[in-house]
């Protein structure tokens, strides 16, 4: 059945919501994300042209029926059961099953519709840089953040400068996977998509590059004892080391959240007074950190169940920080524990924890060398360094198209193994 345009396009949108992270809150009783319309037309368009909707693999759904029952249970026998908990189970379940018919509707073509991201990610990146040399002659049409004389954290049109740098991973990896290939052919759109990451001055920017880097080496054979392309690895890695050397020295910005997080967490006890001087990033993921530890240790197998962290947090702040703090840094990221490992650890336990990093690994997509292999190879590492600076700084289950990546991720996998 030929899937009608309106659709098409509906689809489209959906996998565009992956720069779409603002949401209204305050307002309503729970985060109205901007897409959340675009989905409620998508599924309703889905419907009538197919009489219902498909469910994600058997296996993810019993995953989330694990959980959900456990953090069901977990949350009333410690009086945390509420709104938080109902909103994080339908988040997810919404979420999933919307991302999960996009695939539907384009056939599972994960390599057509990981394009459009690509394409997608070029606009976002082309605006971004616009709208930074906007900045930089005195104009702001968005949201202005000054790290320097001529230095503007640039959020193009998403809500934070991290989330478009998370957003803009995996076309960074894939491109770097794919590095003869992109400058005979798309030279000019990596360098753009490159360019306004590195504009958001985010750490999690140079951890992607890095990782990316290492994936790309690894993919094409650099590592491989059996190949000359050992004897001039030092000569590719050098300038990425020198380089994020130097922007750690130079920008401020950066050397304060190195330096401040290697101080606080090479630690050997809590630091509440050198956390006050951290800045606001390091201070948010060191808060986050304490206080998940601390609901891991109550509760290490199940955790304390789906929605409970920022409860807790309010509950547990004052005990290791000063009430000045939330004055001065606000309830920072108490929502999503700052970290998806955080907060997996503390709402999860082993248990969710566990079976979380047992996907990643499982759906790891290894060495490839055949062309059609290698493709998919690409996507699926471009997509593990996205959920790897997830697992690092960002805790919300549902953002900046999680699930779409996650399950093309998974889908990678499988085509990959049949491809090679």
């Amino acid at each position: 059945m030929k899937t009608p345009r309106h659709l098409e396009i509906l689809g489209l949108v959906c996998i565009f919501s992956i720069f779409l992270d603002r949401a209204i809150r305050g307002v309503l009783a729970f985060d109205l994300y901007l897409s959340y319309p675009f989905f409620i037309l998508f599924l309703l368009a889905l419907i009538r042209h197919t009489g219902g909707i498909v469910f994600p693999p058997r296996w993810f759904n019993w995953s989330l029926t694990v959980i959900f029952l456990i953090s069901l249970i977990n949350t009333v026998f410690s009086g945390l059961i509420g709104f938080e908990f109902v909103k994080q189970v339908f988040g997810i379940v919404f979420t999933s099953i919307v991302y999960y018919n996009v695939l539907f509707v384009f056939n599972f073509d994960i390599k057509r519709v990981f394009n459009y991201y690509l394409k997608f990610a070029y606009w976002v990146s082309v605006f971004g840089i616009f709208d930074n040399i906007l900045h930089v002659s005195g104009i702001h049409i968005t949201a202005e953040n000054r790290v320097g004389t001529f230095q503007f954290r640039e959020y193009s049109i998403m809500g934070e400068p991290f989330y478009l740098a998370l957003a803009l991973t995996p076309a960074i990896v894939y491109y770097m996977i794919f590095f003869s290939r992109t400058w005979a052919t798309e030279k000019w759109k990596f360098l753009c998509i490159l360019l306004c990451y590195f504009l958001t001055y985010s750490s999690i920017a140079l951890t992607g590059f890095g990782i990316g880097m290492l994936f790309a080496l690894y993919q094409n054979n650099f590592f491989s004892v059996r190949t000359n392309r050992l004897a001039i690895l030092p000569i590719l890695v050098l300038p990425v080391i020198l380089l994020t050397n130097s922007l750690i020295k130079n920008v401020n910005l950066f050397n304060a959240r190195f330096n401040d997080t290697i101080n606080l967490f090479f630690a050997s006890s809590i630091q509440s007074e050198a956390a006050g001087k951290s800045n606001s990033s390091t201070f948010a993921l060191y808060s986050n950190y304490i206080i998940a530890r601390d609901s891991f240790f109550e509760n290490p197998l199940f955790g304390s169940g789906l929605g409970s962290h920022p409860i807790i947090y309010k509950e547990t702040f004052l005990k290791y920080f000063p009430e000045t703090y939330l004055r001065r840094f606000g309830t920072q990221n108490q929502q999503d524990a700052n970290s998806k490992f955080l907060r997996l650890m503390s709402e999860t336990g082993a248990v969710g924890t566990i079976l979380f990093l047992a996907a990643v690994f499982s759906f790891r997509s290894g060495k490839k060398s055949g062309a059609v292999a290698l493709e998919y190879a690409a996507i699926n590492n471009g997509i593990l360094t996205y959920i790897i600076l997830c697992l690092i700084r960002n805790g919300n289950y549902i953002n900046v198209g999680f699930f779409l990546f996650f399950f093309i991720y998974y889908l990678s996998s499988n085509k990959a193994k049949r491809a090679g």
